[in-house]
C-alpha cells in the first residue's frame, strides 16, 4: 500500500526494503543519534521485522518523486489509550536539509492525529542532539519532566501539533494542495490495513479535518 500527500508517498515497509534500510541505518550520521549504535547484520536486520507486531507498529519508507529517502514509524501504538510513539531517519544525506522530511513527519501525524485519532505521541531524542530536539519542537514536542541525561521522551498532542505547525502545513497546502491518495500495489495486513480501510471511508473528512485544524 501507497499513500501519498504533500508530494511525499509512505509504503509500507516490506521484506524487500529491509537490506536498503539496514545500509541507511548503519551510516555513521544515523546511527549516532540511535539509543543501539551497533553495526547490523542482514540476520539482525530480519529479525527486528520479524519481530514486529503488525497490529500495534506502522512503519513506512519514504518516498520523494518514487525515491526512496527515509524511514519514519509509529510504533507500540496503544489505541485504547490514545498513544503512539514516532520515529523517523533519513537515509540519504542529500535530503537532510530538504524539506521532505518535514512534510513526511507532517503527514505521518496527520494520519495519527486525525485518522487514528490519538491523544498523544511520544518521541524518544537524545539528550545532546540539539537539530532533533530543535526540529520536534516545531511540531509542538516538549520534554517530560524529571528525566535524566541520555535518551529522554518528548511528547505532544492533537492541540499543540496544531498551534505549532499551523503556519507549515498552511505552506504545505497552498504548495502541494490537500488531496490524499492512495494506491493499493501489495495487500496490507495489521494496522497498515486498518489505514487503508479508514482511508477508504473517511479520506474525505480527514482531508477537510486536516486543513480547517
Amino acid at each position: 500500500m501507497q499513500i501519498s500527500r504533500y508530494g511525499i508517498m509512505l509504503e509500507n515497509l516490506k521484506p524487500e526494503h529491509l537490506e536498503m534500510v539496514r545500509l541507511w541505518r548503519n551510516q555513521d550520521f544515523v546511527r549516532s543519534n540511535m539509543q543501539f549504535q551497533e553495526l547490523l547484520c542482514r540476520q539482525d536486520q530480519e529479525k527486528w521485522f520479524s519481530s514486529l507486531n503488525p497490529q500495534t507498529n506502522l512503519y513506512w519508507v519514504i518516498h520523494f518523486n518514487e525515491y526512496p529517502i527515509g524511514l519514519i514509524h509509529i510504533k507500540n501504538i496503544d489505541l485504547k489509550n490514545g498513544v503512539g510513539e514516532a520515529g523517523v531517519f533519513i537515509g540519504e544525506p542529500s535530503f537532510l536539509e530538504m524539506p521532505q522530511p518535514m512534510l513526511a513527519i507532517l503527514f505521518m501525524m496527520e494520519l495519527a492525529f486525525y485518522l487514528f485519532r490519538l491523544k498523544e505521541l511520544q518521541a524518544k531524542i537524545r539528550s545532546g542532539n540539539t537539530h532533533a530536539i530543535r526540529f520536534n519542537k516545531q511540531l509542538g514536542y516538549q520534554l517530560e519532566d524529571g528525566q535524566p541525561a541520555g535518551f529522554q521522551y518528548y511528547t505532544v498532542d492533537r492541540n499543540q501539533f496544531e498551534a505549532a505547525t499551523e503556519k507549515i502545513r498552511s505552506g504545505a497546502q497552498k504548495m502541494y494542495g490537500n488531496n490524499t491518495s492512495v494506491n493499493v500495489v501489495s495487500t496490507p495486513e495489521g494496522l497498515h490495513k486498518r489505514v487503508l480501510l479508514l482511508l477508504e471511508k473517511e479520506l474525505e473528512q480527514f482531508n477537510a479535518t486536516a486543513v480547517s485544524a
